[in-house]
């Protein structure tokens, strides 16, 4: 069985397409994910994606910065990806950079089933991104 994925309220349509793609994505309002219903604050989907091993695609490059956020990150054994490119990407160009990788997305996620971590993910690569509470940064 393929890992499960959720994609935030932030692209809902990047989450219906990779949906479609593989079959094993969701997000806000998916009738296979009733405990998060669209408009669920971060704080709360975490704890729900955490609890359901869920991998997390996400273009909300601020994530990684907010305190509060990157706590329930760590504290629910969170694991994800961040879409970090440095302009913005409409929902068709953030597809192809993630058919790009997805192989090394499926990689990493069977070599690394327990969370938390993070990783960036742009036209160019996968990189870390360092979860401790004095930085935000990407390794």
């Amino acid at each position: 069985m393929p890992a499960g994925f959720f994609v935030d309220e932030n692209d809902l349509a990047l989450g219906r397409e990779l949906d479609a793609m593989h079959g094993c994505v969701l997000y806000p309002g998916h009738p296979n994910l009733p405990e998060v219903p669209r408009g669920a604050l971060d704080d709360d989907w975490l704890a729900v994606v955490g609890a359901r091993r869920l991998v997390v695609i996400t273009r909300d490059r601020r994530i990684r910065y907010r305190p509060v956020e990157r706590a329930a990150w760590v504290a629910h054994g969170v694991r994800g990806f961040v879409l970090t490119g440095r302009k913005s990407q409409t929902t068709d160009e953030s597809v192809a950079v993630l058919t790009r990788h997805w192989a090394q997305i499926a990689e990493l996620v069977t070599a690394e089933p327990d969370g938390p971590w993070m990783r960036s993910v742009t036209e160019h690569g996968i990189r870390c991104i360092a979860l401790t509470a004095s930085s935000g940064d990407e390794l």
